[in-house]
């Protein structure tokens, strides 16, 4: 209630309404692929169009195994070094970044970026 009598004081101000969306979602991560297919349909996106043009493939089927298969990784690595030092639960030994999984990874970001980036134009249009 407090940020509804907040909200009506300043109505010229949307600063309370900003303040708010921060505090709210400061924890929580919207990159597993269920968060993100449900964020690109609530902007008009639609995710199988998505990962069909990030990731070219003999049909739509492998194009969105692809992407399910690249987000789920990113998320599950991310987690690992947010949230475990980098470590596996199993031995504690902390796991190697590679150059070159780096490098991949930061390919297919790009891909997935620009699909997204180029529907949305198209829609746009």
């Amino acid at each position: 209630m407090k940020k509804v009598e907040n909200a009506i004081a300043t109505l010229q101000s949307s600063d309370w309404f900003f303040e708010y969306l921060n505090n709210r979602f400061s924890r929580d991560v919207f990159l597993s692929f269920e968060s993100i297919r449900d964020q690109l349909n609530l902007i008009g996106i639609q995710f199988n169009k998505t990962m069909e043009r990030a990731f070219p493939s003999e049909n739509q089927q492998e194009s969105i195994r692809i992407g399910k298969e690249t987000i789920t990784m990113l998320f599950r690595r991310r987690n690992e070094i947010a949230h475990q030092n980098d470590r596996s639960h199993a031995s504690a030994e902390q796991t190697d970044i590679a150059k070159d999984f780096v490098e991949d990874y930061i390919s297919k970001i790009e891909s997935i970026v620009n699909a997204i980036q180029e529907i949305a134009e198209e829609i746009d249009t």
